[in-house]
C-alpha cells in the first residue's frame, strides 16, 4: 500500500466519533415522539462527582415523579446524556427546578419509565457534534487531496472502493 492511504487511521476515528454522534442524534430525534405529562420535582441538589482527582466536577441531581395511565414513575434524567460541569453551571440548572415545582415531563410512550425534562442538546453534545463535522470535513478534504490530487480519476477511485467492498463482503483477494 502506498502513501496515499495514510489518512485511513484518521478516518477510523472519524468513523467512531460519527457513530457516537449519529446515535445521539437518533436518540434526540426519538425524544420528539415522546409524550408530555405533568410531574413534580421531589429532589433538587448539586452533587459532586466523586471519582475526579484533579478538578471538581458537579452534576445536577433532580428527581421528579410523574404518572402515566394511573401508574406512578420516578426519574432523574434531565437531558439525553449525563451532564457534568462546574459548580455555577450546575447550580443554575438546579435553581430552575426547585422541590415542589410542577413541570412538563417527556416520556417514551412504549416505555414510560424512560423520561427526560429537556428535549435538547446540552453544550457538551453540541460541541461533540461540531468536533465530528470538523473532523469529517478534514477527512474528506484529505481524501480529495490524497486521492484526486495525485492523478487518480473518479473511475480509479470507484475501482478502489469496489475492491475494498469485495474484500470485506465476499472475502475476495
Amino acid at each position: 500500500m502506498d502513501g496515499k492511504f495514510l489518512f485511513l487511521p484518521f478516518g477510523f476515528w472519524v468513523s467512531v466519533l460519527g457513530v457516537i454522534t449519529l446515535y445521539l442524534l437518533f436518540k434526540l430525534v426519538k425524544t420528539f415522539f415522546f409524550k408530555k405529562t405533568e410531574g413534580v420535582i421531589v429532589k433538587s441538589q448539586v452533587k459532586k462527582v466523586e471519582n475526579q482527582i484533579s478538578y471538581d466536577y458537579y452534576y445536577p441531581l433532580i428527581e421528579y415523579e410523574y404518572s402515566v395511565n394511573g401508574k406512578k414513575y420516578k426519574s432523574d434524567r434531565i437531558f439525553l446524556s449525563k451532564l457534568e460541569s462546574d459548580y455555577s453551571t450546575v447550580k443554575k440548572i438546579v435553581d430552575k427546578f426547585p422541590v415542589g415545582k410542577k413541570i412538563t415531563i417527556y416520556y417514551n410512550p412504549f416505555n414510560p419509565e424512560e423520561a427526560i425534562l429537556k428535549r435538547n442538546y446540552h453544550t457538551g453534545m453540541f460541541i461533540q457534534t461540531l468536533v465530528f463535522f470538523g473532523m469529517l470535513s478534514v477527512f474528506l478534504y484529505t481524501l480529495f487531496i490524497d486521492i484526486m490530487g495525485q492523478g487518480t480519476t473518479v473511475n480509479d477511485l470507484a475501482e478502489i472502493v469496489k475492491g475494498i467492498l469485495h474484500k470485506v463482503i465476499y472475502g475476495e483477494e
